[in-house]
């Protein structure tokens, strides 16, 4: 395993995690057929029993584990996704596969956006966001 930074591609600012002396991130790489690469390259560390995952290359959140972090059940995810509809079109749901990047994956931008809504929804574990959005 990559150490925390390092990276096949090129990684933006938005793709790297901050580093805090709180979290520790580490890097992984979970084989999956839902995406096209055959894996998904992540970012990720656990909070509150759930994984928190940005994909290495293109920043996408998994928005399932800091849903669950926040002590919501998973099934609330897919009202959430129909109250906003623009969602549907941004969203990549990964079903099968390794369990631990199961769920619903929303760009960088559209979770960093619902941050603010974050800052609202996700108040309680707001500091440990921050390897993620800074």
């Amino acid at each position: 395993m990559a150490g925390y930074g390092e990276s096949q591609a090129p990684a933006t600012r938005q793709h790297v995690p901050f580093p805090t002396s709180v979290h520790r991130v580490s890097k992984g790489r979970y084989i999956t057929s839902k995406d096209a690469r055959g894996y998904i390259p992540v970012y990720e560390y656990p909070l509150h029993g759930q994984w928190i995952m940005m994909d290495a290359d293109d920043g996408y959140i998994l928005w399932t584990g800091i849903w669950k972090a926040l002590g919501h059940p998973k099934a609330d995810i897919v009202k959430m996704v129909e109250s906003i509809p623009e969602l549907s079109s941004q969203l990549r749901r990964v079903r099968g596969g390794y369990l631990k990047i199961q769920g619903t994956w929303l760009p960088y931008e559209t979770t960093h956006r619902s941050s603010d809504s974050t800052h609202r929804v996700a108040w309680p574990i707001r500091d440990d966001l921050i390897p993620f959005f800074g």
